[in-house]
């Protein structure tokens, strides 16, 4: 996410995922995809944020604070029970897809003095019971290692056209609109880490500087006409705690 906020947050394996706490103005941000799928805590609701496919624009409208579960690719479909196809692009309260059982995540999160910490033990819990299935995650893994598609489907097992299949119930969108989504984050952290652009692109496995910035155009710039979700939360639903 850009734009005018404190932003902090740190690993949680347990949950396969990275928590993190966002205290924001009422100004808009632009929140650029990342293959991931959140739970997002705003102090009464546990809300799910499905893949973005592309950019959008956060419009709170005023300041607040949120905590969040950001999970590793594939991993928050199999807690849900729900291909992440059917919730990419859009944000959605938990209990629409899964009923009373958000409820009880709630009341906990209500109650806790830390609800990122209660956050992460009720999903590293639900992880455990599961026994999550790691294959989404390393396909992510080959993906962003820069292997092409059909490599990644050898390792696997599958063919191209399962992995494609596959990928939309694990990731929210194919492999290869995944590949280029997690391609371009990779080459976000090098470019914070002080890498020239030139060598950025390189790195990352992009063709030369000018295929990175084509994809950051395409990616992480919010389209006027597009059908990005815009609002903010829910009425009432701002976290100040």
């Amino acid at each position: 996410m850009t734009g005018a906020r404190r932003y902090e947050e740190r690993a949680a394996p347990a949950a396969h995922g990275t928590i993190w706490r966002n205290a924001f103005t009422g100004d808009e941000s632009v929140i650029v995809p990342d293959g991931c799928m959140d739970l997002l805590w705003t102090g009464e609701t546990l809300l799910i944020a499905g893949a973005d496919s592309h950019a959008r624009v956060f419009a709170p409208g005023q300041a607040g604070c949120m905590v969040g579960l950001r999970f590793w690719p594939g991993v928050l479909p199999q807690l849900l029970r729900t291909g992440a196809d059917q919730l990419a692009d859009s944000v959605v309260s938990l209990d629409a897809v899964i009923g009373l059982g958000a409820r009880r995540w709630e009341t906990r999160l209500a109650a806790a003095e830390h609800p990122a910490v209660a956050l992460v033990d009720l999903a590293a819990g639900a992880v455990a019971d599961l026994m999550i299935d790691q294959r989404p995650v390393r396909v992510a893994a080959d993906l962003s290692s820069g292997l092409s598609i059909a490599q990644v489907a050898d390792r696997t097992g599958y063919s191209s056209r399962q992995l494609q299949r596959l990928a939309g119930q694990w990731y929210g969108y194919g492999a290869k609109h995944l590949q280029r989504v997690l391609r371009l984050r990779k080459a976000d952290r090098l470019l914070s880490a002080g890498h020239t652009r030139a060598g950025a692109a390189a790195d990352a496995g992009y063709a030369d500087a000018s295929h990175l910035w084509r994809d950051q155009q395409a990616l992480d710039e919010p389209q006027p006409n597009a059908a990005n979700r815009s609002t903010g939360l829910p009425s009432g639903s701002v976290m100040t705690a």
